[in-house]
Formats: structure tokens, sequence, C-alpha cells
């Protein structure tokens, strides 16, 4: 009987041991399979991040590397141009343009939209301009240039993406539900008021009108802030993570920046609380010069503007 029973005890213990070395082996298995995901996820980011990077000369105030890497508030310049909008295929115009400015420390991000008809003076061109022309003139670089003298706030970075690009993006992420004031039909599609659900087909009609909207173009910033707002959101959610290729082929077709790999490691992991957003529209009134639409824009206006952008990147302190 003692013998027995030892057996038995030696036979049991055989047993655990083989039920702990499958459970060991299958920890062993996910931890690969999970470290091979996560190697595919980094070099496949790395890689587009690469190709969306391009590199431009502007009059830069302050080292934008030194600047991340400290952990400091810093400006981006955000450029949305029209190519790809309903088949163009030329170089564009920066229908949208806007300055964002990330502040961990407060965990805000300040965007500003700028009206793309805002009267301007572009050196070697004159004192009556659109700030829309200066990419036409001198692509990225003199855009970046005459933002950063026109509201004295150094910019230092820029993403690009044109509108072909929106649509992919919402095809890669799906459908995403902004709030809209006001109610309008564009391009076959009606927009009824209050929140609404936009997708790959009628996003741009929903982010591009602006002659049924009385405020013009000021309507159709407020419209394609939400919507960018609305985007970025959904991309940091589960379900944008798992449809991180589509994204990132969406992203690197269309999209032109000068932040590096590294410094997007850098902000994924220093400004990620910077959640907060707080919208606000520069200011102007139409004016017929020489036959052309412009927004003139008030200096105070402009002042305004500037004292928010600098104390949100902390220079009034």
């Amino acid at each position: 009987m003692p013998n027995e029973k030892v057996h038995r005890h030696h036979h049991g213990n055989r047993k655990k041991n083989r039920a702990w070395r499958i459970i060991i082996s299958l920890l062993i298995f996910f931890f690969i399979i999970g470290g091979v995901i996560v190697a595919k996820v980094y070099n496949d980011t790395k890689s587009a991040v690469d190709t969306t990077y391009h590199k431009v000369k502007h009059d830069s105030e302050r080292s934008a590397a030194r600047t991340i890497s400290n952990g400091k508030p810093f400006s981006i310049l955000l450029l949305g141009t029209d190519t790809g909008d309903y088949g163009r295929t030329y170089k564009g115009r920066t229908d949208t343009i806007m300055v964002a400015v990330v502040n961990p420390n407060t965990k805000k991000t300040t965007l500003v939209s700028i009206p793309r008809d805002t009267k301007v003076a572009i050196p070697g061109h004159g004192f009556e301009n659109k700030i829309n022309s200066a990419y036409t003139y001198g692509g990225t670089s003199m855009a970046m240039n005459i933002v950063q003298s026109y509201l004295n706030v150094p910019i230092d970075h820029y993403i690009e993406m044109n509108m072909g690009g929106l649509v992919q993006l919402s095809s890669a992420l799906g459908p995403v539900k902004v709030y809209n004031d006001l109610d309008f039909t564009s391009r076959g599609y009606h927009f009824k008021k209050g929140t609404v659900t936009l997708n790959k087909k009628n996003i741009l009609a929903f982010t591009r009108m602006r002659y049924e909207d009385s405020r013009g173009d000021y309507g159709r910033q407020l419209r394609q802030r939400n919507v960018l707002e609305a985007l970025v959101k959904k991309i940091a959610t589960v379900q944008g993570i798992t449809k991180y290729q589509s994204i990132l082929s969406a992203l690197s077709s269309n999209m032109k920046t000068d932040i590096t790999f590294n410094e997007i490691k850098t902000i994924a992991t220093k400004y990620r609380s910077a959640d907060n957003v707080k919208q606000i529209q520069l200011q102007g009134y139409g004016k017929m010069i020489g036959g052309v639409s412009f927004q003139v824009v008030p200096q105070k206006n402009v002042n305004a503007v500037t004292k928010e952008l600098r104390t949100a990147l902390e220079l009034n302190k």
C-alpha cells in the first residue's frame, strides 16, 4: 500500500509538471508571437513615417528637435491642400491652414484656424496677397515662414495632407460621428443639424462646403476642425489600432511632414496627455480689393491669437 501511494504521488507530479510545461510553452509562444506583431507594427510604422518625411528650410527661431526631446510645448502648421479633391491632380492650394500648439504641462492642444483668404504681405509679391498664396509661390517653406511672421509665433513643424488622403483615411477608419451646427445639402448629400455620421463617400461634401454657409470659410473651417478631431480620436482607439496598416497606407500616400520617427516616439510618450483641444478661429471681415475677395483681420484680433499661442508655447513666462 505505501508503495502504491508513492507511485500515485509521483504520477500526480508528472501530470502537474506536464501541465506547467504546456502552460509555459504556450506563454513563450504568445510572447514570441506578440513580439513579432509588435516588431511588425514598429517596422511598418517606421517605414510609413520615413516615406512621409520631407525636410524643408524655414526661418526657424529655435531647435524643434531639442524642444520635443526636452518635453516642452511645440507648434505644428497643419496644411490641407485641395489636391486629390474630386480628381484634382495639380500642386494644389492650401485651403486649410491651422496652427496647433501641443502642451504636455497643461495637457492641452490649442488649435487655431486661419482663413485661407486672409490678406497678408508676401515678400517679393506685394502687400495684397491671400495667405494661401504663400504655398503656391514657395511651397511649404514659404507657407511656414509667412504664417510664422504673420502670427509672430515660432513654427516648429508642419504636416501637409491632401484631400484625397482624407477620403482614404476615412475609408481605413470607418464612419465617424461629428456635431453639425447647420442643416445643408452638398454634392447630393444632406446633413441634418445635430450629430451626423461621415464616411468615405460623404466626408468631402461635408468638409469642403462653404457657399451654403452664411459664415463662408469660417463655417467650413469649423467643420474641418471637428472632423480632424474626430479622426484623430478614432485613430487612438483599439479599433483604429487594429486597422493600422490601412491608416499608414493612407497617410504615407497623401501626407508630408518634417517630424522624424524618433520625434513621433517622443511625442507618443511625453505628449499623449495633451488631448484636451481648445479651438480658436482667427476672425476678420470680407473686403473686395481690386476685384479680389479678401479676409481682412484687424491687428487686435491677430494680437489676441498670438497671445494665446505664445502662452500655450510658454513663451510669455
